[in-house]
């Protein structure tokens, strides 16, 4: 948006906020479909604008009771203006471009698959040193994704906003430019918001420097990182991968085997575990069954089992498929989300990898996927601490694996560091007679995987660092253990005056998973791979082996 629209007597400090329109798109094809601007008379360009009705505002009511009379007169009004402008890149055979500055809240009636994706955020970092950054926006994609905006005082280098490369998206970067010729300052997301002395004579250099910003390659020398992980924000294509995934759906209504699954990207309720059911249209009315799990042939079965004509593409099933906590055969609506969100599927679609997980669909960089699955391979063991279980849910598995000898049950000990008081950190589930730490997960359960990831990532660290811990510890093992008739675990964790040498011991990973139901393998989604290659990462650097088991979760 514009602060500031005189471009006419000079060149004066102005902001601005800059669009580039799709190649194919058109201006008809820029507005919203609700949009209601009026196209202007201009010496260049087409320029629309809109001009709203006058109304009191939603308070006045309130504040006139306030007032001795009651009729106190305020009224809102609002204007904006959108300006589209033609231009031709310096060199022969360059193709024409439309930008588009949008006024007001002009920005609003823009339709966003018309424009150039990261059209600003691209600029920025191509112009910005790593040193000259300002704020950036991130979104941390984990099970549950964290969208953060950071603020600096003064120039800071990129380090300092603490990025993780592997992790995070960058979705918007600001700061001072090298070249301050083009602007004092900018940031940059799908637009570009820049100020710099304007006058309408330079608009267009303005716009043929941008050109070549956008399309130039100096940010891989500093934020290359950010071609690792895109998200997929054109529509036709959106459409397309979610087509894929209901023709997914309709064939396993039909029988067919698919590596489509479930997984909750959030916690539903953190207090307790509850059954949870399959609402929406094509599922049959009347008492629902509850199930303790999210799975993918559970919902299948009910699907089928209704009317799943019904549902006549992705985009009514995205609308009014949902999973509620049942109770008594009723759903809370209270305690519900959509199930789209829930879906996860990898896919190669026109020889690009994309991933859609937790309502997004997202475009992997090759060599990032492939880095990240070997990755995974490395860690993953083939002789898992238990190959399958019929174990329903977690606690089951660990009241099963408890008859182990050679593991002791450290299930809810509760240990807490020196000036940490209360801090009551689980040490980990079992302690093996090999110095393991083992942690185990439902991969189906209420909570995300990569909420294990940290636990284990915190109890080493607390176990390496902290004696008052590892005594808690020792201390709880001792209890546990007469407890349980078994000997020996004491003598694998230090006393109170030694210090634990890290690669005398392991972190392991449990996780119960169904298999897929094409491959008949099980496996991970890709972001928990992701965030598991973060916090094995530090783990290791402690000097602890890591990993993953996973252990077949049978019906």
């Amino acid at each position: 948006m514009a602060r500031k629209a005189k471009l006419v007597d000079g060149p004066s400090t102005t902001t601005l906020s800059m669009r580039l329109l799709r190649t194919g798109k058109t201006v008809d094809d820029a507005f919203r479909a609700n949009s209601d601007f009026n196209e202007e008379a201009t010496k260049s360009g087409r320029l629309f604008t809109d001009q709203s009705s006058s109304s009191p505002p939603g308070w006045l009511g309130l504040v006139n009771e306030f007032t001795a009379d009651g009729e106190l007169k305020l009224e809102n009004r609002s204007c904006s203006a959108v300006l589209f402008l033609d231009v031709t890149p310096d060199g022969a055979g360059a193709n024409t471009r439309t930008f588009a500055f949008a006024f007001g809240g002009g920005h609003h009636a823009l339709d966003p698959d018309a424009f150039e994706r990261n059209f600003g955020l691209k600029i920025a970092v191509n112009s910005i040193a790593r040193s000259n950054l300002k704020n950036i926006d991130l979104a941390t994609l984990e099970s549950t994704s964290f969208q953060k905006r950071i603020q600096a005082s003064r120039k800071a280098d990129l380090q300092g906003f603490g990025i993780d490369v592997q992790r995070d998206l960058l979705r918007l970067a600001g700061g001072v430019p090298t070249d301050t010729s083009f602007a004092s300052s900018l940031a940059g997301k799908d637009a570009l918001t820049f100020t710099s002395k304007l006058a309408a004579s330079n608009i267009e250099d303005k716009c043929k420097r941008a050109l070549k910003l956008f399309v130039a390659t100096d940010y891989e020398k500093d934020f290359k990182f950010i071609d690792l992980i895109v998200p997929v924000k054109d529509r036709g294509l959106l459409d397309e991968l979610d087509d894929l995934v209901f023709a997914e759906i309709k064939g396993m209504v039909a029988g067919n085997p698919s590596d489509l699954h479930l997984t909750l990207p959030e916690i539903i309720d953190p207090e307790a575990m509850h059954d949870i059911g399959y609402f929406g249209v094509g599922f049959n009315s009347g008492a629902k069954t509850g199930y303790g799990e999210l799975a993918i042939e559970d919902y299948i079965a009910e699907l089928a089992g209704g009317r799943p004509g019904d549902i006549a593409d992705m985009a009514e099933l995205r609308a009014s498929h949902e999973i509620r906590v049942v109770a008594d055969g009723q759903g809370d609506k209270e305690r519900r989300r959509r199930l789209y969100d829930c879906f996860v599927y990898e896919t190669v679609h026109k020889k690009k990898t994309y991933v859609l997980f937790s309502g997004e669909w997202y475009c992997i960089e090759d060599k990032f996927f492939a880095e990240v699955e070997k990755d995974y391979q490395a860690l993953l063991s083939t002789t898992p601490i238990r190959a399958s279980t019929t174990a329903k849910n977690e606690q089951k598995l660990i009241e099963e694996m408890d008859a182990d000898m050679d593991l002791l049950n450290l299930d809810k000990v509760k240990a807490s560091p020196a000036g940490a008081a209360g801090a009551n950190l689980e040490p980990c589930d079992f302690l093996s007679r090999n110095k393991e730490f083992i942690h185990l997960k439902d991969g189906h359960g209420s909570a995300p995987i990569s909420h294990l990831w940290n636990q284990g990532v915190v109890s080493a660290e607390s176990f390496v660092r902290d004696q008052t811990f590892r005594k808690s510890m020792r201390d709880a093992a001792i209890k546990r253990q007469k407890l349980k008739g078994k000997t020996g675990f004491e003598a694998l964790l230090p006393d109170g005056r030694s210090k634990p040498v890290p690669s005398d011991y392991k972190v392991v990973y449990g996780i119960m998973r169904h298999t897929y139901q094409r491959s008949k393998k099980m496996g991970l989604p890709f972001f928990s791979k992701v965030s598991l290659r973060a916090a094995s990462s530090r783990i290791q650097l402690m000097g602890y082996a890591v990993e993953v088991h996973l252990i077949e979760k049978v019906k």
